[in-house]
């Protein structure tokens, strides 16, 4: 966002403005990624413009609005004590996580699990994407992949949320689970998706919500589209449900997976859409 703060538009338009218009962009995160360059006053005045506009109208990035302004103030306080000269901070770097990922079969086909010593960080559908594609995806996303041939090849801190996760999902699609236990590691994540998520999580089985209940939930009830483009890049599927979320119209929606699966996993539930 840096980047974004420090361009000079040609126009009158805003370069947040542009970001936020992009398909498949949520302009919530967008806007929540530009606080901080709003408290180190690296904003243009026409993205502080469209930033204030935006948090006008949504609630959740109002609130976050606020804690960021708290923060500059409270900066700006610090700034004005003076100081006896100090050696400058080492510099440190982003953390790079570590991540291991293996295959397991299911009934709708081949899924890869992929975990963290905190929890599960992700369920992908091999029918569309192989463990050495998945591998350089989680590399672009700042992990460091580890390959397993099998869960008991993880690491110690490692192997029980993939074998927790595993075995949750064998009884799962064998009908005998309803809730899902295991730990989930939510990585680094916008807030307003992680909001989406949880709010996903908690639907219960064999029930159904729409896009825009799950708006209003999260206090963004015009954000329908939104939480659509969120679920859409939801990294932990059939654990955080996304298949229970449908249209308003009562239409089936999309799903990454496929809408076949999305179909499987209802009816395993016991929803028949028309």
């Amino acid at each position: 966002m840096a980047a974004l703060a420090g361009q000079t538009p040609n126009h009158a338009t805003s370069a947040l403005e542009q970001a936020a218009t992009r398909p498949g962009v949520d302009p919530c995160d967008v806007a929540c990624d530009a606080l901080p360059a709003r408290v180190a006053g690296d904003l243009s005045d026409h993205d502080q413009g469209w930033l204030l506009e935006h948090t006008g109208d949504c609630r959740y990035c109002a609130n976050e609005l606020r804690r960021y302004d708290r923060l500059g103030e409270a900066l700006a306080t610090m700034s004005a004590i003076a100081e006896a000269p100090r050696e400058p901070p080492p510099v440190s770097f982003p953390r790079r996580d570590r991540v291991w990922y293996t295959r397991i079969e299911s009934p709708i086909g081949p899924l890869i699990l992929a975990a963290t010593p905190e929890g599960l960080r992700e369920i992908e559908f091999a029918k569309s994407m192989t463990e050495e594609m998945f591998g350089a995806r989680l590399r672009e996303r700042g992990a460091e992949p580890v390959r397993v041939e099998r869960i008991l090849d993880a690491v110690p801190g490692v192997r029980p949320h993939l074998e927790h996760a595993a075995a949750e999902l064998r009884e799962y699609f064998s009908g005998q689970r309803a809730r899902f236990d295991v730990p989930l590691d939510w990585g680094a994540m916008a807030p307003f998706q992680r909001a989406v998520l949880e709010a996903t999580a908690a639907v219960p089985f064999g029930h159904l919500e729409t896009y825009a209940g799950i708006a209003r939930k999260i206090g963004k009830p015009g954000a329908t589209r939104a939480v659509g483009n969120a679920l859409g890049r939801n990294p932990i599927p059939v654990i955080v449900p996304c298949h229970r979320v449908i249209r308003s119209d009562a239409s089936i929606g999309g799903y990454t997976g496929g809408l076949e699966i999305k179909q499987q996993l209802l009816s395993l539930e016991g929803v028949m859409l028309a």
